[in-house]
């Protein structure tokens, strides 16, 4: 998370503890699973720690890496998904997949795509 290299995720989590809440209202935090990097039940581990240890209660939204051009992540097996999904579930963090749109054309969530048009300059 870029915003890491300025700040440990420990004070991020701590400064967004200080945000007022509704009754039965969570922060909700976005992890990007990105294939064999950061998608094991070791890094679920570490999440679970983070967000047991939130002043505030949390709820992940787990987000598969999508693939594109010239990126050099691989997006996770959907068996490690689950089961990453699954470990934070049992162990008390509720834990939301969001479903990949777009997909197809470059679109999903992480995918970036441009299309540059070389411009021509004019003959008088």
């Amino acid at each position: 998370m870029p915003i890491t290299r300025k700040w440990k995720i420990e004070d991020v989590i701590q400064a967004a503890g200080q945000v007022p809440l509704r009754p039965r209202e969570r922060v909700t935090f976005e992890y990007v699973l990105l294939g064999g990097l950061n998608d094991g039940l070791e890094h679920a581990e570490q999440l679970i720690a983070l967000a047991r240890n939130a002043p505030m209660p949390v709820k992940v939204n787990l987000i598969a890496w999508n693939p594109g051009p010239g990126i050099s992540y691989s997006m996770p097996e959907p068996e490690q998904v689950a089961a990453f999904q699954q470990r934070l579930i049992a162990r008390g963090v509720p834990a939301f997949l969001r479903r990949p749109r777009g997909r197809d054309i470059y679109a999903a969530c992480g995918q970036l795509k441009r299309t540059v048009t070389e411009i021509q300059p004019a003959v008088h």
